[in-house]
């Protein structure tokens, strides 16, 4: 499994600036790349503070001249609310300008405050989507196209600028329910989801994954995100993040309300001393065999230091531990 680093992003105006913030964001894509996390994720929201990013191509330009062997890429696109051949000229650029480091994950949106802002009907996000992710594919090859939907028209055009990954950077496509895992299998797509918001508990996961297994015929890949915190002990780790996990927790949209304890008991938040973490990853491995485990390890606006101790920890501590099981977490 590669090790990932995730940030949502959420911003709180009382504890600094929103634009020391973002400054701060780009070092801490620094430090990962110094622990050598394997791709750096953010998320795309707009009109709240929930996530304060609303152009990730734009935000991880500025970190692709500042970094140089970490992936890049949002989590996600929300096609449903983009033209999707703008979507395949700044992707296709960032890739350029990273020296093909690009990670496109895409998605069809969930917020209703996202799609009242942008004017779209969300009971016609499906089929917006599922366009829209075809016209993608077609501009990426840098050739000439045509195209008749329902939602989009393009007559004989073609992207100026080619990505330089072949034929375009990894597509990831995001999923929140059973079906739609198993509509994005049969695509052939590979699939990214955060169990957090999808499952109740750890173990209900393997509907979801069952659903991807059945229609992929091993040609997509899958990507698992948690919230995590590793710190010397169990105590300490939930202690030192609960601030921060609660601040978090309480400032999701629409999201099923949890106490703290439910959230531990869940299984759906990697907490602990690097052995309970280790362990933690051994049952997510052997329920789920993901490619790529990732880690949104800042939350409610941790403090560097904090940030700093999970992905020392990780990259260290709990790769020797997974290793004497047969895991094998990879980081660069």
């Amino acid at each position: 499994m590669k090790a990932d680093v995730f940030w949502v992003a959420d911003y709180y105006k009382d504890i600094e600036p929103r634009e020391q913030f973002i400054y701060d964001l780009i070092d801490q894509v620094k430090m990962a790349e110094k622990f050598g996390f394997q791709c750096a994720w953010f998320a795309e929201h707009h009109f709240s503070d929930y996530g304060t990013i609303p152009a990730p191509q734009v935000f991880l330009s500025a970190v692709s001249q500042r970094t140089s062997k970490i992936r890049l890429g949002p989590a996600v696109v929300t096609l449903v609310f983009r033209n999707p051949i703008n979507v395949a000229e700044e992707y296709s650029l960032l890739d350029i300008l990273s020296n093909g480091r690009v990670e496109l994950a895409v998605g069809s949106g969930y917020l209703k405050h996202e799609f009242e802002g942008f004017g779209v009907p969300m009971d016609k996000k499906r089929e917006i989507f599922d366009e829209a992710l075809e016209i993608l594919l077609l501009a990426f090859k840098g050739e000439k196209f045509s195209y008749s939907g329902k939602y989009f028209n393009f007559n004989n055009i073609s992207i100026n600028v080619k990505p330089v990954q072949k034929p375009h950077p990894p597509i990831w496509v995001a999923a929140l329910r059973a079906e739609a895992a198993y509509h994005i299998a049969k695509k052939g797509h590979s699939l990214m989801m955060i169990p957090y918001a999808t499952v109740d508990k750890l173990s209900d996961l393997r509907e979801v994954i069952g659903a991807f297994r059945e229609g992929n015929e091993g040609k997509g890949k899958l990507a698992l995100a948690f919230h995590a915190h590793v710190a010397s002990t169990y105590h300490e780790a939930v202690s030192e993040s609960k601030e921060y996990l609660e601040r978090y927790v309480f400032s999701r949209l629409y999201a099923k309300r949890r106490t703290l304890e439910q959230l531990y008991e869940s299984g759906l938040y990697i907490v602990g001393g690097p052995e309970e973490v280790a362990s933690q990853i051994e049952f997510i491995y052997n329920l789920a065999k993901p490619d790529r485990l990732i880690f949104l390890l800042n939350f409610g606006m941790m403090p560097d230091n904090l940030l700093e101790k999970s992905m020392d920890l990780l990259s260290s501590k709990v790769t020797k531990i997974l290793e004497r099981k047969g895991i094998e977490l990879e980081f660069n």
